[in-house]
């Protein structure tokens, strides 16, 4: 989709199309400004988008009346997982964050769409700010890579397991309850990868922001790259591990040979 740049704001061009769904389980935002922020930078984006819904969704719907589904909080007893994913992403492969995806499993209706339609602006601490522009609203298939169907899914961030490893409950183990947990496939082969490529660059793990501002540390502190595969085709986005819901422990389909 194009843009047009009209009195300093950027906007999509006329005739494009965001009409609001009676439910719909994913929004696809552009990210712009210079710079754009680094994908190593992933969880402080994806943290900053959380903050800009809470904002926008007290605005529009009440102070008290933020969805669940949004924040997090007080979801139905096991219901695990099926609210919002804040996943930066890099269209392009550039290395930079230029997209992002929010996936809500349990869905957005009319209400919680016009909280994402106003989203204009993201703020950081440091001073940095980019504008953000709704580009399409709608089913899973709105959220391109992070959301095919594929056997083979491969990380873009570094995933850190949630619970401490021991003699019988490894790293594997720890990814294959996890995928048990969504109601997935077990995992048929895990792939260690001691670095993945970001944009030009080659990075470890530890190149990664890891840690939540002013949340407790997970007992994993360096993270880890892996290469999934499933006994079949399974549909994203797939975000495991400690900060799933904004950016960490993500993989990609992988629709080609690595």
């Amino acid at each position: 989709m194009s843009l047009l740049a009209t009195k300093g704001r950027l906007c999509p061009q006329s005739g494009a199309s965001h009409r609001l769904a009676e439910q719909a389980t994913t929004a696809r935002f552009i990210l712009a400004g210079k710079p754009l922020p680094r994908v190593e930078d992933s969880l402080r984006i994806g943290e900053l988008v959380r903050s800009a819904v809470m904002s926008r969704s007290r605005k529009v719907l009440g102070e008290d009346q933020i969805p669940p589904n949004f924040s997090g909080h007080d979801m139905p007893a096991g219901n695990r997982h099926r609210h919002a994913f804040y996943l930066p992403s890099d269209s392009n492969s550039d290395g930079r964050i230029d997209r992002i995806v929010l996936h809500v499993p349990d869905g957005m209706d009319k209400n919680q769409q016009r909280v994402l339609a106003g989203l204009e602006r993201l703020w950081s601490g440091n001073g940095a700010k980019w504008r953000l522009v709704l580009e399409e609203i709608g089913d899973e298939r709105v959220g391109g890579a992070l959301t095919h169907s594929c056997a083979i899914w491969t990380s873009v961030t570094p995933y850190l397991h949630p619970w401490h490893v021991k003699k019988r409950f490894t790293l594997e183990d720890q990814i294959r309850r996890e995928c048990r947990e969504r109601g997935l496939p077990e995992p048929i082969h895990l792939e260690r990868l001691n670095e993945i490529r970001v944009g030009s660059r080659l990075c470890g793990p530890i190149r990664f922001q890891r840690f939540r501002a002013r949340r407790r540390n997970p007992p994993d502190r360096h993270g880890s790259f892996w290469r999934l595969t499933f006994p079949e085709p399974i549909s994203g986005p797939l975000a495991l591990g400690f900060g799933a819901h904004f950016g960490l422990g993500l993989f990609i389909a992988q629709t080609r040979d690595p």
